[in-house]
């Protein structure tokens, strides 16, 4: 996408939508990284009920902002490639599942 310099709206709306893609791939990333850190801290112990609800929840949302910031890559013609999957450790059980989450 190509942005005249000189017309201040555009380029105002372009730095608006870098500030909105990295702020989604801060909230991506910090979903991913409390999925991890459940799996790692809840594999030593058993898990129940309330455990395997919580790691649901956690994983749900990790879809949901994984899946938007996909979208958004998309919308800023930055497609996304292994090479990204790689990059940020997306799983395969969320790359599955990459969507919004269940409303009930």
């Amino acid at each position: 996408m190509m942005i005249d310099p000189d017309n201040p709206l555009a380029v105002e709306i372009r730095q608006e939508m870098a500030d909105a893609y990295f702020a989604a791939c801060k909230q991506m990333v910090a979903s991913l990284e409390a999925l991890k850190v459940f799996d790692r801290t809840v594999a030593a112990s058993t898990s129940d009920s309330d455990q395997i609800r919580r790691r649901s929840e956690l994983l749900e949302e990790a879809c949901e902002r994984v899946h938007f910031v996909v979208i958004q890559r998309e919308a800023l013609q930055l497609y996304c490639s292994e090479g990204f999957f790689e990059d940020y450790e997306i799983t395969d059980e969320v790359r599955a599942r990459m969507g919004p989450k269940r409303r009930t």
